[in-house]
């Protein structure tokens, strides 16, 4: 690799394969997805090789109607021409489509995804599988649940609130 480093590459650099990882031999993927938190599901993944980066909004319609987005990192293992499984972990928030941002409180939300994949065409997967969720709340909460499943719950201090569950999520991949 030359001091410019790999990402600072002119034409005619020659590059060995091994250093010749992130944007040059990246790709980009979407994935559209219903979980049991939110009915609509999309994320973009960037990476090259075996890691990626995940950027995540979701939409959930109806009394508690609410929105979220995160990002997170993950790797990919083709176990076939057609399997491959993917296992990320994310960070992000979730908030009310009324007035979001505002109020006395707010959330995290972690989760580790696991996702089993099934080629169907060159450019288009079906995915399944299941998530482990940690969703925790301070302050003046938005939501009692964000989640359809039952939930285990702990009040680490009288205005916070700490929900873990597992979850399910079924999609496409493109």
């Amino acid at each position: 690799m030359s001091e410019r480093g790999a990402f600072a590459l002119q034409p005619g650099d020659e590059v060995s394969e091994s250093s010749s990882r992130g944007l040059r031999r990246g790709s980009t993927h979407m994935e559209f997805w219903l979980s049991d938190i939110q009915v609509a599901n999309m994320g973009v993944k960037l990476g090259g090789g075996a890691v990626y980066f995940t950027l995540m909004a979701g939409l959930e319609p109806g009394r508690d109607a609410r929105f979220s987005f995160a990002a997170g990192v993950g790797g990919h293992m083709t176990l076939s021409q057609r399997l491959w499984v993917d296992l990320d972990v994310t960070g992000g928030a979730v908030q009310p489509v009324r007035n979001p941002l505002e109020g006395d409180g707010g959330n995290v939300l972690g989760q580790a995804r696991l996702m089993l994949g099934f080629q169907l065409m060159p450019r288009l997967a079906v995915f399944a599988g299941p998530t482990y969720n940690a969703w925790f709340s301070w302050g003046e909460s938005d939501f009692d649940s964000i989640t359809r499943l039952s939930v285990r719950e702990t009040h680490p201090e009288p205005d916070q609130r700490l929900q873990h569950w597992p979850g399910i999520q079924v999609g496409l991949h493109i």
